[in-house]
């Protein structure tokens, strides 16, 4: 039977967590309240989607130049920067692990990811834009069984169990069927690519960090949107 009070907490917690919106709980959550908070993640990521699909809409009306602006603004200030924050602290972690005060890495990077965003956010189809924050949280549930090291530091990986997966699978390419089909392939491929690349740095980094949940959440993103482009959906 479903604790409709542990769900109801749990996305909250997730809304807080990965957007702007900041809703106060009264009661302490646990961890069964973030494990049936998790499947909001893609509807969550829906929700910035389609709200993006329309600011960039205006493409019609306005240069295209000062749409991508509007959309990766919004991108932005919806989700708080928590996932550029993430790559931030994980590119530093991962390329120079011995000096975390080095930060030089983390800037190029971020920097790197907000202009191939708005490089992207120009040439992509709309439609694309629905579908790339459901891909970007859907791979992170997906994504879980394939890092071996121990996750109790994530927040949200380590609550991921097998429904969780399957869920996040169906969910993703049924609303990628609905919006355009095309968008299937894509989302595959992001999928396969995406394992490939955590499985290989998996493999190398000693210690799993707690920010690089943002890190995955940018990269499939960044992956959904040029393999799009690439194959002129």
């Amino acid at each position: 039977m479903f604790d409709v009070r542990s769900i109801v907490i749990g996305i909250i917690l997730m809304l807080r967590k990965y957007t702007c919106i900041n809703i106060t709980i009264y009661e302490e959550s646990s961890d069964e309240d973030y494990k049936n908070g998790i499947m909001a993640l893609p509807l969550i990521g829906l929700a910035i989607g389609f709200t993006a699909f329309l600011i960039a809409s205006l493409e019609f009306v306005y240069d295209g130049f000062f749409v991508s602006v509007l959309v990766l603004g919004f991108y932005c200030i919806v989700t708080k920067g928590v996932n550029l924050t993430d790559t931030y602290r994980t590119l530093n972690y991962i390329i120079k692990p011995k000096n975390q005060s080095e930060q030089i890495v983390g800037i190029i990077g971020t920097t790197i990811v907000l202009l191939l965003y708005f490089s992207l956010f120009r040439i992509v189809p709309v439609t694309s834009l629905i579908i790339m924050p459901v891909a970007g949280y859907s791979s992170l549930i997906i994504l879980s069984p394939v890092i071996r090291r121990n996750k109790d530091i994530t927040s949200i990986m380590k609550h991921c169990g097998k429904y969780h997966n399957i869920a996040a699978f169906a969910v993703s390419f049924l609303l990628a069927a609905v919006f355009n089909y095309k968008l299937v392939i894509p989302l595959s491929l992001t999928y396969m690519i995406s394992g490939f690349v955590v499985s290989y740095l998996d493999k190398k980094i000693k210690v799993l960090p707690n920010s690089v949940e943002g890190l995955i959440v940018e990269a499939a993103q960044l992956i959904f949107l040029t393999i799009s482009y690439l194959i002129r959906i």
